[in-house]
């Protein structure tokens, strides 16, 4: 008679294939956390960039035609520089988006002459300090000075402007602020006027 054909029994993956998926799988969901972090982060900066005009245009209006004498973290978070929610525990800033970095406020202490009110941002990765530092914020931001430095208000006009990457035109190089900020952890100072 005829011999009855029999259906194999299942074969399960081998080591090697089970192997091969494993890692597909690994490629696939790096690819994923990359493309999810260099989107996360590209937020946090546009997050910070708003923030920073935000901020810059709040102090200025509210300086308009006044020395900025007494520009403090008090002033600033109490007229509401930021949004409430980034103001730090301590009173002493804003921590912004971007990990690690604060923003604070103060002035020069010129004498005699009005005095220029100051936001310092930072510590900044490197590629942070390139996007904040060419900001264009206008005639209001006088000088913008790129270093470690967490405080910068002892010096006069003179040093200011040596130590500036916007020049006289208010123009910020592409090569003076990389230049600058080649180190990383650097924080961007703006000084503000109102004389504009």
């Amino acid at each position: 008679m005829f011999a009855r054909f029999r259906n194999p029994p299942p074969r399960g993956l081998t080591l090697i294939e089970t192997a091969m998926l494993l890692a597909i799988a690994a490629v696939v969901i790096a690819g994923g956390l990359t493309l999810y972090l260099a989107t996360s982060n590209q937020r946090k900066l546009a997050d910070t960039e708003m923030l920073t005009t935000s901020a810059v245009q709040k102090i200025s209006d509210l300086y308009q035609g006044k020395s900025m004498t007494g520009l403090d973290n008090r002033t600033a978070v109490a007229i509401g520089a930021l949004p409430s929610s980034y103001e730090a525990a301590d009173g002493s800033g804003y921590n912004l988006p971007i990990a690690n970095a604060k923003m604070t406020f103060g002035s020069t202490n010129f004498s005699p002459g009005p005095d220029l009110g100051i936001i310092h941002v930072g510590p900044l990765s490197s590629e942070a300090c390139i996007a904040l530092g060419k900001l264009n914020l206008g005639d209001v931001v006088e000088y913008v000075i790129v270093n470690k430095d967490a405080d910068f208000t002892g010096t006069d006009k003179a040093a200011l402007a040596t130590q500036s990457i916007k020049d006289i035109n208010g123009v910020i190089s592409i090569s003076a602020i990389s230049i600058a900020c080649a180190d990383g952890s650097s924080c961007v100072h703006y000084y503000l006027t109102t004389n504009s």
